[in-house]
């Protein structure tokens, strides 16, 4: 006698299970909007305050935001008027340091080796219809660089990226 697998009491346990399966997979809905509420649909940015001499770095978050954030979150970009949310903030800091050292050739002196370049940033992110906070935090963006080769400006994207990350989590992770 030649067992075959779909065969008797064994296709029937195969298709209880296909049933239960599709069962379970009809109770998910999966819907986009990347975390928010069904009505947020677009958000406008506001430029970001700055408190730090880095004059730039408000135009440099303000275009990693525009171009990040609303295909992160499943958004459209709107205007002030129309958005149905609003990011806005405040650059609080920005810090260039020396990370990694040795000593150097004279007395009493080092050689750099890495620099830390870090950015902190208070956000909020807005219901415009019902005068909500979705989301707001305190964050720092960080990014190394090596002097001999790079400037810091390598480690400030890499520091505004994160900043831009961290943002797109934390609204994620509210619904």
């Amino acid at each position: 006698m030649v067992f075959h697998p779909t065969s008797g009491r064994l296709a029937r346990i195969e298709v209880v299970a296909l049933a239960a399966l599709l069962v379970l997979l009809g109770c998910y809905s999966f819907r986009g909007g990347g975390g928010f509420p069904s009505h947020i649909r677009t958000v406008y940015i506001e430029p970001f305050e700055n408190d730090t001499d880095r004059f730039e770095l408000d135009q440099q978050l303000f275009r990693e935001l525009t171009e990040q954030l609303p295909r992160s979150l499943g958004l459209r970009l709107g205007s002030q008027q129309t958005a149905d949310a609003v990011v806005r903030g405040r650059i609080v800091r920005y810090n260039d340091a020396a990370r990694n050292y040795t000593p150097g050739q004279q007395l009493g002196s080092v050689d750099v080796i890495q620099h830390q370049v870090e950015i902190a940033i208070a956000v909020e992110i807005v219901d415009v219809g019902q005068n909500l906070i979705l989301w707001d935090g305190s964050l720092t963006g960080r990014g190394e660089y090596r002097p001999e080769s790079q400037s810091d400006q390598a480690a400030r994207e890499v520091a505004l990226e994160s900043v831009v990350r961290q943002i797109v989590d934390g609204a994620q992770s509210q619904w």
